[in-house]
């Protein structure tokens, strides 16, 4: 009962404070409007290094060029600016989170501001939504998949997970690994040449060393996955 209010004020702070949510992550002083603005978005497990990447990915696409910028839509950004989050029930605020996704997603495409949206593209309806609507405003499309080896992956998971009080389940990890690579697959063969899937294969011994593979049109041409998801339950610690 009290998770359910909680999950409930939290969604309507969302609702009630829209303005400071643009503000905070998405304001036009900071990411003013473009002539032709796209839409990134990052797929894989959690632990795999989405956030790492994007952040390197804009940093780089900012020397290129110093006047645009892009604005990141993480979830996880998103509940630390929600009171009711205190890092241990996310999955209490991750409604809110979602919502306030939505929020600044509608503001992007609104406003003509470039958009990075950070996630494991495992909620496939979702995904599909966000790049519907990028299509839809003519915004060019990028997919980047990152794969890391999921036993490598699952341990960065848990190790912030002690850090960062991020708990996931190993079930929601396993389901989250198998259907972010489907997801993708299928977005790429939906959409077509309206989209462009990357994949990023993150070295095994050496997570910073990766081999990026541009324009592709099914990510299980480059990578290969040894085991099926009874079989990873049984791997993962």
């Amino acid at each position: 009962m009290e998770e359910q209010r909680t999950q409930t004020e939290a969604v309507q702070y969302v609702k009630k404070n829209k303005k400071d949510i643009i503000g905070k992550f998405s304001n036009l002083k900071e990411f003013p409007p473009e002539k032709y603005p796209f839409t990134i978005l990052m797929a894989g497990s959690p632990g795999a290094g989405k956030t790492e990447f994007s952040l390197t990915l804009i940093k780089e696409l900012y020397q290129e060029n110093p006047e645009s910028k892009i604005v990141r839509i993480d979830a996880d950004e998103i509940k630390e600016a929600i009171p009711f989050y205190n890092g241990k029930n996310s999955y209490i605020v991750q409604k809110a989170a979602i919502k306030g996704v939505e929020v600044i997603i509608d503001h992007v495409h609104h406003n003509y501001q470039n958009a990075l949206i950070d996630g494991t593209f495992a909620h496939y309806a979702t995904s599909i939504k966000n790049i519907a609507r990028s299509v839809k405003y003519n915004r060019p499309v990028k997919i980047y998949y990152l794969y890391l080896d999921p036993r490598i992956a699952w341990d960065f998971t848990r190790k912030r997970e002690l850090l960062e009080g991020r708990p996931i389940t190993k079930k929601d990890f396993i389901n989250a690994f198998f259907l972010a690579k489907d997801n993708v697959n299928n977005a790429k063969k939906q959409f077509g040449k309206a989209i462009d899937l990357n994949v990023v294969i993150k070295d095994i011994d050496n997570p910073k060393k990766i081999k990026l593979h541009l324009d592709i049109n099914n990510v299980d041409s480059y990578i290969t996955i040894g085991y099926n998801a009874e079989q990873l339950n049984k791997i993962l610690i």
